[in-house]
C-alpha cells in the first residue's frame, strides 16, 4: 500500500500535540476522515500502532522516524506506546 500524498495535495490545519495522557479517547477508537482529507500522522516521541476497521495487528508502527499517511475516510484508530507525543496534520487538494 503506497502511503504517499498525491500531486497538489497540502496542509491545511493540525491537532495539538498530543501525548500518552491526551490524546483524546475518540482517537483511540474508531473514527475516519472526511472525504478528500488526507491525515499525516507525525510522531515526535515513542510509538503509535495504527489499525485499520476489523484489525487485530496494525498496519504500521510510526515512529519518529517517519510521517504516515491516512487516507480519506480510512476507517482505523490507534494505540499508543507509553511516553509517546503525536501530532495529526490534515491535508487536502489544494484551491486554484
Amino acid at each position: 500500500m503506497d502511503r504517499k500524498l498525491p500531486e497538489g495535495v497540502a496542509p491545511y490545519a493540525r491537532t495539538p500535540l498530543f501525548t500518552t495522557q491526551t490524546v483524546p479517547d475518540s482517537l483511540k477508537s474508531k473514527h475516519e476522515t472526511k472525504d478528500g482529507t488526507y491525515g499525516r500522522l507525525v510522531v515526535e516521541r515513542g510509538e503509535v500502532s495504527y489499525f485499520l476497521e476489523g484489525d487485530t495487528q496494525p498496519v504500521a508502527k510510526i515512529t519518529p522516524d517517519a510521517a504516515f499517511i491516512i487516507f480519506p475516510q480510512e476507517t482505523h484508530y490507534v494505540q499508543l506506546a507509553e511516553d509517546t507525543a503525536f501530532y495529526v496534520e490534515f491535508c487536502r487538494e489544494e484551491k486554484a
